[in-house]
């Protein structure tokens, strides 16, 4: 049967669990839903109960036919989900998830409290959803606390379940101020706000082995001793399916939000904090964005005007680059480039009898997500002195031929659409890569399938040159005012 290698996906509405061959073939495949354990108890809050998601992952594992062959393991999860054990390591606390925003007045008090905290935004933005404030809240809130042994992420929980090994990576703890050159955390930073660091995991290279599997995971069929090896979240376990491995490559995914991660080989601060940076395979690093110009202003103008999307594709595509005169910003929570600027929310300039169709409107959409992309791009690009030359794309949005056009056109480069990432896949191709000692650009190249390829329109690019200033102007011009 030769080698075969497991990778775990823990996301927010699956877990999904993929086998591959040593050649990276997918041999088996499943997956279990876990949308249903959200609880939001408060308002900002979001949680799921450890306990019931530990007995979803073994759902998903006793679903596999090959798990008895398996040669090593690799889990990943959403970026900055954790839970507490105790210090006889049992779950006490629910896993607090990604998106959950109780920190608000804690993020504030880390920036005021923490000068490295502070600093360090350079790289990594002060904002509610990292760990550091969630655990400062907990501190004032959960009688408890003193009593926590461990804070796991919510990938370390999975392998602390089936090897009873505590241990994470650099990128799956990068929203708790881990350390982006060597392995730690910043200390200073815990010292600041008066946070335990010893319930810190300890951090290993990601692709090292970080525990064996144990007489739990035996009777769920894994062979017991099987190495698992350190991962990633899954956003990083996708963005190695997409193909984006080396310098230069970037994937972008466009779902409700619009999501830039960019392969760099060296941390250049952002004075204004408009990105972040996370460890990476093959000792890289990428440069993460995150803005709110995703599908959120298309479905609402499909509902508003009473048309699908694919109504407004077509109506669109006899619009011409620019659309008559009017901009739109599909930033509809909040402008993130070419500055952070909350106040400053999605808009249309420039209306008049001419383009006053769903069309026009919605082709300006397409055109204001599309100069999103491209400044976030050139602030990285400015920032790390990288010129990216393969751009990937995903998403659901990622199957508009036409916007995928209008992005190759502003952003005056090729974008190939990428069949969509597969985290577990990812997961999957770190195993085999750290225990098959495989080169992983080899293996990716033999998994990643390009369902599309968008050439740009120069004529096109150069009528985007000039949106994307106006665009600029505006949105500057705006937050001054507002």
């Amino acid at each position: 049967m030769g080698e075969l290698y497991l990778g775990l996906d823990i996301g927010t509405k699956n877990i999904k669990a993929t086998i591959i061959s040593e050649n990276g073939e997918v041999v088996e495949k499943t997956s279990v839903p876990v949308y249903d354990l959200i609880i939001q108890p408060k308002e900002d809050f979001a949680e799921r109960s450890a306990v019931v998601l530990w007995e979803r992952i073994k759902e998903a594992l006793t679903h596999l036919k090959s798990l008895g062959h398996i040669t090593a393991v690799c889990v990943d999860s959403t970026s900055g989900t954790f839970t507490l054990i105790d210090k006889d390591n049992k779950e006490f606390y629910n896993l607090i998830m990604y998106n959950d925003s109780r920190g608000k007045t804690e993020a504030k008090e880390l920036r005021e409290r923490s000068d490295t905290a502070r600093d360090f935004e350079k790289f990594l933005p002060i904002v509610p959803q990292l760990v550091i404030p969630k655990l400062l809240w907990l501190k004032k809130n959960f009688e408890h606390f003193n009593k926590v042994g461990h804070l796991l992420h919510e990938n370390d929980y999975a392998v602390f379940k089936l090897s009873d090994s505590i241990a994470t990576s650099s990128n799956s703890a990068g929203k708790s101020h881990a350390l982006l050159e060597g392995l730690g955390y910043l200390k200073k930073v815990y010292e600041d706000v008066d946070l335990p660091l010893e319930i810190m995991p300890e951090i290993k290279p990601i692709g090292g082995i970080v525990g064996y599997t144990n007489q739990e995971a035996a009777k769920l069929g894994l062979p017991q001793g099987t190495p698992i090896v350190n991962g990633v979240t899954d956003a990083s376990a996708g963005d190695i399916t997409s193909g984006a491995l080396k310098p230069g490559q970037a994937n972008f995914t466009i779902g409700t939000s619009l999501t830039v991660h960019a392969v760099v080989n060296k941390l250049s601060p952002d004075e204004h904090g408009r990105f972040y940076y996370k460890t990476y395979v093959g000792n890289a690093y990428l440069a993460g964005g995150f803005t709110n110009a995703g599908t959120a202003s298309f479905d609402s103008m499909s509902k508003m005007m009473k048309m699908s999307l694919d109504e407004l594709t077509d109506a669109a595509k006899a619009v011409p680059p620019g659309s008559d005169g009017v901009m739109a910003c599909s930033e509809w929570y909040g402008v993130r480039v070419p500055r952070t600027y909350p106040q400053v929310k999605g808009f249309f300039i420039g209306l008049s009898e001419k383009n006053i169709s769903p069309g026009h409107i919605f082709r300006s959409l397409l055109e204001g997500s599309s100069m999103t992309l491209r400044l976030m791009l050139s602030v990285v690009e400015e920032v790390t002195g990288t010129t990216f030359y393969d751009l990937r794309a995903s998403g659901g949005a990622s199957k508009n031929p036409l916007f995928m056009q209008i992005v190759a056109d502003a952003l005056g480069k090729e974008v190939k659409v990428v069949e969509e990432p597969d985290s577990a896949l990812g997961s999957a191709l770190i195993a085999a890569w750290a225990i098959g000692k495989q080169s992983i650009d080899d293996l990716v190249g033999r998994t990643v399938k390009i369902r599309s390829e968008f050439k740009p329109n120069l004529e096109n690019k150069a009528a985007y040159d000039q949106l994307v200033q106006k665009y600029n102007r505006v949105v500057e011009a705006l937050a001054d005012k507002l």
